[in-house]
């Protein structure tokens, strides 16, 4: 995962922080001594969203730092419930793998590992919250923050006008697709997603800085790319349907070869495209008791 370091009005601005490991830590103490960032230079840290890998070294760094922690408000109520509120949630995300169709064992390791990834969350509150679509760079240097739901809810992107730089976070990446999943906390973020996308497609981009990956150059065709990815997950989402289907036969029918640890993504990304579809009327629905099915709109 890449942190950006940005010349600021008043200093250095930090976009996104790593996950607290021992070696994410070193890597970016070492990172930071490298380009010149001290403690007294650092006056802001602003955070994409809110996954752990962006997120987990928020608290560190403004401990070691003293800088201002910025996010959008969307995400910092994504935050808190992530870490105050799984004490109830963890139930009723167990209640929702069952009802998309999920064998026990297989719900029971998939609710085991989410709880130990929410266990590894610490809740940092911010000292600025990001609002609206678009706005000032927390420190500013000429940056803007630009709102772009879709992996997270509050994600967002940063971009220069002038210098034509967009520091993408997880929105768009350079070799593949991010992973859009609807859950508990996301009803329809492949809407969200896919409305995003258009918009910032039509920025004037020279480079593109991603979380994952190498920089890379044309964010509109690599944009175009993405958009054509879902447009077929969506029609291979609708051939699954035509029999009814639980979500996590849908899973296994666009992910047949996925490897068993990764089958948690999958499921919230076949989710995102049954809401999505539902979304725009093509999809509906089809309950039966305790187990969700879904099918093609009638």
């Amino acid at each position: 995962m890449a942190a950006w370091v940005l010349e600021g009005d008043d200093g250095h601005v930090l976009v996104d922080t790593g996950i607290d490991t021992r070696p994410a830590r070193e890597a970016l103490r070492q990172g930071a001594a490298d380009i010149g960032v001290t403690p007294e230079s650092l006056r802001h840290v602003v955070l994409t969203h809110a996954h752990i890998d962006h997120y987990g070294l928020a608290g560190p760094v403004r401990e070691w730092s003293g800088a201002r922690l910025s996010i959008h408000e969307r995400e910092e109520e994504l935050a808190q419930r992530w870490v105050k509120g799984w004490a109830d949630d963890k139930f009723l995300v167990g209640e929702s793998f069952r009802a998309g169709g999920i064998p026990a064992p297989l719900a029971d390791a998939l609710l085991a590992a989410s709880d130990r990834i929410h266990q590894r969350y610490e809740y940092y509150p911010p000292d600025e919250l990001l609002r609206g679509d678009r706005g000032a760079l927390p420190g500013g240097g000429g940056w803007e923050w630009i709102l772009t739901p879709g992996h997270s809810p509050g994600h967002v992107t940063v971009y220069h006008p002038e210098r034509r730089l967009l520091i993408a976070g997880d929105h768009v990446l350079p070799r593949i697709s991010p992973n859009i999943g609807a859950d508990l906390y996301a009803e329809n973020p492949l809407a969200d997603y896919l409305a995003s996308l258009r918009r910032l497609r039509e920025l004037p981009v020279d480079l593109v800085l991603p979380s994952h990956g190498e920089p890379f150059t044309g964010l509109a065709e690599r944009i175009d790319v993405l958009l054509a990815h879902h447009d077929e997950r969506n029609e291979q989402t609708l051939d699954l349907l035509d029999e009814p289907k639980t979500a996590y036969d849908v899973a296994l029918g666009l992910f047949p070869e996925l490897p068993p640890d990764n089958f948690l993504h999958a499921l919230r990304e076949a989710r995102a495209h049954l809401a999505y579809l539902a979304g725009i009327g093509a999809a509906e629905r089809d309950p039966d008791g305790v187990v969700e099915r879904w099918r093609r709109a009638r």
